[in-house]
């Protein structure tokens, strides 16, 4: 995320994952990092990570771009939709299609999870758990950058949430 709270530039779409401008979002990811920052930010994380929901729209942006290894390791995703579509399975990823709704896509992920973590990938998706009240934690990776547009993280919440930090992880 940026630090105005943009997770893709303007006009982000298929053909345009990040949007115009928002690859610098990820420039963190190669750019100076230490085996610690490996260790922290990405081999951690897929340790404990159990399954994963996020949004058709999401799923529709950068399905061709994960290609046959998703970044999800093999738990489920379960792409919130109203399309309704068979699973699909990429590399050790499988892809499953809800389409009854927010509570029921949490508890096929949290049943699939066991003990792990459940993660949320999307803006839309993420307002409506949060609004629903449904998060327990958040990690959030914030670039040294602003973007002045694109996707907001935390648009339409329409209510104050109150957060307590955990942690946090400098990196260069």
């Amino acid at each position: 995320m940026s630090l105005d709270g943009f997770i893709t530039g303007p006009n982000d779409g298929p053909e345009n994952g990040l949007g115009n401008g928002g690859q610098v979002l990820h420039e963190w990811t190669s750019e100076r990092r230490t085996d610690d920052d490996n260790l922290l930010l990405f081999e951690e994380p897929l340790q404990t990570l159990g399954s994963c929901v996020l949004g058709r729209r999401t799923f529709d942006i950068a399905e061709s771009a994960w290609g046959d290894n998703p970044p999800f390791g093999p738990g489920p995703v379960f792409v919130l939709t109203h399309r309704a579509h068979e699973p699909l399975s990429r590399g050790a990823t499988t892809f499953v299609f809800v389409t009854d709704g927010i509570e029921s896509a949490l508890k096929q992920a949290q049943e699939a999870a066991g003990d792990k973590n459940v993660s949320l990938m999307g803006a839309d998706i993420s307002q409506q758990y949060l609004k629903a009240e449904l998060v327990d934690e958040m990690e959030i990776h914030v670039a040294n950058v602003l973007l002045g547009a694109g996707r907001p993280l935390f648009a339409n919440l329409d209510k104050q949430i109150k957060l307590e930090r955990l942690r946090v992880i400098p990196t260069p």
